[in-house]
């Protein structure tokens, strides 16, 4: 853990700055790291995602759920040293949640089977975007370590749910729009 302000020079030539707070993220930037970082946001995804039912969204949105918060564990850190580790609260995380876990990515797995797609390069997709995002808002962190603060006391039935609503909307979960056409009964 960092504590304190001001910046460090590390072994490795990568520069921590802190931003400040009671939370922030360690900026290491290296050539390649900056590299990577340009080129995929520039990119994005390379294709375009199957739309999800509402069961199917509300199994997505957990996963970019935790996406993000394992992008907090190995990037944000705390302040306080009284406060348990973004790890070892991501870890409680993993443990309290490993069976929604299992059940979560048979489901996201059938979804992209059905739609012709790979579950697990949308999950490189969805990291690689809350690795980016981790950077570039300013306010990730501490959103994560409160989302996690509420995860931790909820019941794994209702993990989808409270995903649903904690994660911001997402455009690498879009939702199925079902159209209804009205039966028109014409007389000859």
């Amino acid at each position: 853990m960092i504590f304190g302000g001001g910046s460090t020079q590390y072994a490795t030539g990568c520069l921590q700055l802190n931003m400040g707070g009671p939370l922030h993220r360690p900026y290491r930037v290296s050539f390649a790291s900056a590299f990577l970082l340009v080129g995929l946001t520039v990119a994005g995804p390379a294709h375009a995602i199957a739309c999800f039912t509402p069961d199917e969204a509300k199994a997505a949105h957990f996963r970019t759920l935790q996406q993000e918060l394992n992008v907090a564990a190995l990037n944000c850190r705390t302040t306080d040293p009284a406060d348990p580790s973004f790890v070892a609260r991501y870890n409680d995380f993993v443990g309290r949640f490993s069976g929604k876990l299992k059940e979560n990515a048979v489901a996201l797995r059938r979804h992209f089977s059905r739609a012709g797609d790979n579950f697990d390069r949308w999950m490189t997709v969805v990291a690689n975007d809350a690795g980016r995002r981790v950077f570039t808002e300013s306010d990730y962190c501490q959103r994560a370590w409160d989302n996690l603060e509420k995860i931790l006391v909820i019941e794994p039935q209702e993990v989808e749910g409270f995903a649903s609503t904690a994660a911001p909307a997402h455009s690498l979960v879009p939702v199925c729009i079902e159209t209804k056409q009205a039966s028109v009964k014409g007389k000859i």
